[in-house]
């Protein structure tokens, strides 16, 4: 499983195809918006505010390259590859504070935060693992398992993620995930190797059962892992028409088990119930609020937001979701069966 290899680099005439048949199905299929709070009946989303490049903030943002939504504490975490600072906001957008990111001369490229508060980094042009504490302290400078800064070892962390035992995870570009120990001496190292493993990934999550999310771009689909009885299981459609996924860039999951998911070339997110069926899809091709450009990441926090970057466009767009058709059925089951007596 090589991160490196650029689908659009090896199939351009592909991707084209799919850019082109993507905008015919548009036009010959108009959809409405769902970023607007339009619904088909089944899920509502109401875009609520964006996070973005202006003169007029503070904190300016050059090149967002990450983010990560710290369930426990409420708070996104911004990684810019430009400044080489994590930005900090709560859950209604309002900045809280900056970090400047020390000791590693390249830029960051990926974050998580762990149960205890503290901060992961992963560099762009470094094997290290920084550790800083919740005040952006450093704490550690870590290597990983087969992962050494030598001439021709090209091994490289490429993901990091957080789990519901507060420890964070990294994914490694050959494949396989590393546990990573805080004091990096017991670090446990996670196969993901066996029938229906993923091919190509490119996006990473965990849910909250602790299952390991990928997107998989051969075929583009979501592969589930269940670290525990070592089984995969495999969801989505290819394609650029309603329902369907391509190129999938970015996966989360709630903690009421929906799984959200990019698709970088049509510019959507597909929503899954937890047993990976389609539910509905928002977005589209577009800069305007509710449209994405070249959407990279994808974030909820575990209730009912989602936080779409969008590091061409220099923003992080937030989301209010809303599942009307699972709300009913919960408002109709504590109503109980009707007294046909009244």
């Amino acid at each position: 499983m090589d991160q490196n290899k650029n689908m659009n680099d090896r199939f351009p005439f592909l991707t084209l195809a799919l850019l082109l048949a993507a905008a015919l199905a548009q036009m010959t299929h108009p959809a409405p918006s769902h970023a607007k709070g339009v619904d088909r009946g089944v899920m509502s989303v109401e875009f609520l505010y964006s996070i973005e490049y202006t003169s007029g903030r503070s904190e300016k943002l050059g090149e967002p390259i990450d983010i990560f939504f710290d369930r426990r504490k409420n708070e996104l975490y911004i990684a810019d590859a430009r400044t080489s600072k994590i930005y900090v906001y709560d859950n209604s957008g309002m900045f809280l504070q900056e970090i400047k990111l020390t000791g590693v001369k390249s830029p960051p490229g990926m974050l998580a935060v762990d149960g205890k508060g503290n901060i992961y980094v992963g560099y762009l042009g470094s094997p290290k693992i920084s550790i800083l504490d919740y005040k952006g302290e450093p704490l550690e400078h870590l290597d990983l398992p087969g992962i050494v800064d030598t001439p021709g070892n090209t091994e490289r962390p490429v993901r990091l993620s957080s789990g519901p035992d507060g420890r964070v995870y990294s994914l490694k570009r050959t494949g396989g995930i590393v546990k990573i120990d805080i004091d990096g001496e017991a670090h446990e190292e996670i196969s993901i190797s066996g029938d229906g493993q993923p091919n190509v990934i490119i996006g990473m999550g965990i849910d909250s059962a602790g299952r390991f999310l990928f997107t998989d771009m051969r075929p583009y689909s979501v592969v589930v892992f269940d670290p525990e009885k070592k089984v995969f299981k495999r969801f989505g459609t290819p394609g650029v028409l309603y329902g369907q996924i391509t190129r999938p860039t970015g996966i989360t999951a709630d903690d009421a088990g929906h799984f959200f998911v990019l698709s970088g070339t049509i510019s959507k997110v597909s929503c899954y119930d937890k047993e990976g069926e389609f539910i509905e899809e928002f977005g589209g091709l577009g800069d305007r609020y509710g449209q994405f450009y070249m959407p990279t990441k994808i974030v909820s926090d575990g209730k009912d937001r989602l936080f779409v970057l969008e590091s061409t466009l220099k923003r992080v767009q937030v989301f209010k979701i809303r599942f009307l058709r699972e709300e009913k059925q919960v408002l109709s089951a504590k109503a109980g069966p009707s007294d046909e007596r009244l």
